[in-house]
């Protein structure tokens, strides 16, 4: 994608493809400048409780006015040296003590790339955006709730049969079943807590035993004789 406030032929793209699986590498590729031009490329993130992260880093331009994050070094910024996918695992938030919250799996972490001047006020050259899902093309996701238990249940799609996980998550978290499903697994995902650890005074197991009974019976789960 071509920035707008720029000329033209200055161009930032994400390869493979700028929409993406949450947990794939891309490569980051920049075109159109002049030869050893340095410029500043920044990614920024907005969580889901309007929490800005951001992160940025120093490149130069090489004969050909081009730059590979997958090949050139950071020479300032966030990180430094050859990190293909710094502008991503570098954000951080604006504010202290804030971790990234990405509870909503259905829909994308949204990531803006830009490439700005180094000189004068960083004058924007041209930018695009890497949508990255968590949740993979035909993989179902389906809120359960049988008996004790409630969770969320992710199928890959095919016919199967499929290994399958019970994802044990502390408090109600969707994102590593849904990494989990993408490769093949079903899976599903079934809270710890349903209530503030202070305000548990027992917890009963047999909702969990439940949980991977349920899981048994599911049609495209491949039943073994030890679960």
């Amino acid at each position: 994608m071509k920035g707008s406030s720029a000329s033209d032929e200055i161009s930032c793209q994400v390869l493979p493809s700028a929409r993406c699986l949450f947990d794939e590498p891309v490569q980051v590729k920049v075109g159109g400048l002049r030869s050893g031009q340095l410029v500043t490329m920044r990614a920024t993130s907005i969580d889901e409780r309007g929490v800005v992260f951001s992160s940025s880093a120093t490149y130069r331009a090489d004969g050909n006015g081009e730059i590979d994050l997958d090949r050139d070094p950071s020479l300032s910024g966030s990180y430094v040296g050859v990190e293909p996918m710094g502008l991503l695992w570098s954000l951080r938030a604006d504010t202290l003590h804030q971790y990234f919250l990405k509870n909503k799996v259905l829909e994308p972490h949204v990531v803006k790339l830009s490439v700005h001047e180094e000189e004068g006020e960083g004058r924007m050259l041209a930018e695009v955006i890497n949508e990255r899902f968590l949740i993979g093309d035909g993989v179902s996701r389906l809120s359960v709730k049988e008996g004790n238990f409630q969770g969320v249940l992710f199928t890959p799609p095919g016919e199967g049969p499929f290994p399958a996980v019970l994802d044990l998550c502390t408090f109600m978290s969707e994102k590593r079943a849904c990494v989990l499903a993408n490769k093949g697994f079903v899976v599903l995902a079934v809270a710890v807590y349903t209530d503030k650890p202070d305000n548990v005074k027992e917890m009963h197991l047999d909702r969990f035993e439940e949980a991977v009974d349920f899981l048994r019976q599911q049609p495209k789960v491949r039943c073994l004789s030890n679960f």
